[in-house]
């Protein structure tokens, strides 16, 4: 565990015996809130701690020793990435249920207006979260927004308010031998010797692709010059972007996309010697279960959202004054920030983190 100096303001230690936490939407997001629970734990040993999450993005949590139960917020079906099935329920109806469980005090990572009112309206006295959104008056318990923090210790500002002490840092996540098993049972390549290497070149924002044909020039000479296997995993909407990717590199690899679960794809990911991806939910999924990985930055800025950890690194063009721009683009579409980044540079840097085992300080 890595302690975390300086981060450890005195305030008074909020009283609490049943909390929830409001982290809905986003894997990225999601399992980015892993060290903000274990330290909740650690503030809270003997407290009932639950965690609303999103229908899909919510399933990395489980088996998560810090917290009690992970309840399901769905209520839309706007993000192809984070929708649940059947017909979305009303917000109203979680108003109704929560109220139900009688939560004393909610943590709100979510730094939306409707989520202060749930907390409100649910009954909690605490409520704690970002001094955003115009919901001042909602909170009992306000906190500044930094937007240049990284999400992690953004989220520990959070804690901080509330009087509970940061006593690590360490992202992780949690896979179960009968996950395993059932990935070797469908993806039985993962079981031969090789360099295994994961190329996620997919995004939920069209701005943070890497073009198509530098991945491409990527997979072809590790294939050929490292001995890497290529491997990719994504959403059923990615599978025909895989295909065009084996195409253009005339390299087959091993493509799951479509095939593995949420759950399995971390299964995959922790089998994988090295993961590269765009700014994305599987880059921060490889680096909770311990795989080094490499995230290719654009317009959304690395200092806030780079892979957490220290195996684990941030590539971006150090030298564009317009990055980061966070999608208010000056530049008519060109995205020089990721169509001018060399794949030359990219694998220079994923031939050190091989070469070196993993072992690479941010």
């Amino acid at each position: 565990m890595t302690m975390i100096p300086g981060e450890n303001r005195k305030s008074a230690r909020v009283e609490a015996k049943r909390i929830l936490v409001v982290r809905y939407r986003f894997i990225g997001d999601t399992i980015l809130t892993v060290p903000f629970l274990r330290n909740l734990r650690h503030a809270y040993p003997n407290a009932l701690i639950d965690v609303l999450v999103g229908p899909q993005s919510g399933e990395v949590l489980q088996g998560c020793p810090y917290i009690n139960d992970l309840i399901t917020f769905d209520t839309t079906r706007f993000h192809k990435y984070d929708s649940g099935k059947g017909k979305a329920k009303s917000f109203w109806s979680y108003v109704f249920e929560l109220r139900k469980r009688k939560y004393d005090t909610v943590f709100l990572l979510k730094r939306s207006l409707s989520s202060a009112f749930l907390s409100l309206l649910i009954g909690a006295r605490n409520r704690i979260g970002y001094d955003s959104e115009g919901r001042s008056l909602l909170l009992t318990h306000k906190v500044e927004w930094d937007q240049e923090k990284h999400e992690v210790l953004s989220t520990f500002d959070v804690l901080t308010a509330a009087g509970v002490e940061i006593v690590d840092d360490e992202l992780e996540a949690w896979i179960s031998e009968q996950e395993r098993a059932e990935l070797i049972k469908l993806v039985p390549p993962v079981q031969k010797a090789g360099r295994k290497v994961l190329f996620h070149a997919a995004a939920a924002h069209p701005d943070k692709m890497y073009p198509l044909e530098s991945w491409a020039k990527l997979i072809k000479t590790m294939n050929k010059e490292d001995r890497v296997i290529p491997y990719f995993t994504g959403a059923p909407a990615d599978v025909e972007l895989y295909k065009k990717l084996e195409e253009l590199s005339g390299v087959e690899g091993v493509n799951t996309a479509g095939i593995l679960s949420l759950r399995l794809s971390m299964a995959l990911l922790a089998e994988m010697d090295l993961a590269m991806c765009t700014d994305s939910g599987p880059a921060h999924l490889a680096a909770a279960v311990g795989t080094p990985t490499i995230a290719l930055f654009g317009p959304t800025d690395p200092e806030r959202w780079r892979p957490w950890g220290s195996k684990h690194i941030a590539i971006y063009d150090q030298s564009l004054s317009c990055r980061p721009c966070n999608y208010k683009k000056t530049c008519d579409d060109r995205r020089e920030c990721l169509t001018e980044l060399k794949p030359e540079l990219v694998l220079q840097t994923a031939r050190k983190v091989l070469q070196r085992g993993g072992s690479l300080v941010r």
